[in-house]
């Protein structure tokens, strides 16, 4: 049985299942900021080549645009990559133990994750929110680095909550992926 689909609010009333499920809020929302950061890198990449290599002209700070941008672009994906189970698992033992004791395992290693993440979208909250106070910003172009540590601190506490749920209503069947 496949685990249940995650909604914010019901379309209609009674018990109708209609509403929106988490997957769908985050593709729309975090799923499409990453589409653009990677199209914004796509875009910097070429101009900075075509201006270097055929103008003698590179961007200006185009290295710094890059980097920011890839940081964005990874604390962006870090939500849609906790949500549908497709980070890095390394499963020795799965296939050797019993269905009840694989689901505790799941529910213990979301429980863990979802600590872990919790933590880190603290430390790097109140890292930006020191870079804020300081007025921290780039050197090539004075981008400021608060915007950024904030967006990665919402990001790991999203990627928290989504791992304090996988922990709490772990999938039914845990030898595999669900759905």
């Amino acid at each position: 049985m496949a685990r249940p689909n995650i909604r914010f609010f019901s379309a209609g009333s009674g018990t109708s299942g209609q509403g929106v499920s988490l997957r769908r809020v985050l593709d729309v929302s975090l799923g499409l900021a990453a589409s653009l950061a990677l199209g914004c890198l796509i875009l910097i990449t070429c101009v900075d080549v075509v201006g270097r290599y055929i103008f003698d002209r590179p961007l200006s700070g185009a290295f710094e645009l890059t980097e920011m941008i890839l940081a964005a672009l990874v604390f962006l994906a870090l939500p849609l990559t906790t949500e549908r189970r497709e980070h890095i698992e390394v499963d020795i033992l799965g296939a050797l133990l019993p269905a009840r004791t694989n689901r505790w395992l799941v529910a213990f290693a979301g429980l863990f994750s979802a600590a872990l993440l919790a933590t880190l979208a603290w430390r790097l909250g109140a890292h930006a929110l020191g870079a804020a106070q300081d007025g921290a910003v780039t050197n090539a172009l004075s981008i400021p680095y608060a915007p950024f540590g904030f967006l990665a601190s919402f990001s790991c506490l999203v990627s928290a909550v989504i791992a304090l749920l996988r922990g709490v209503v772990p999938p039914d069947h845990c030898d595999g992926k669900e759905p």
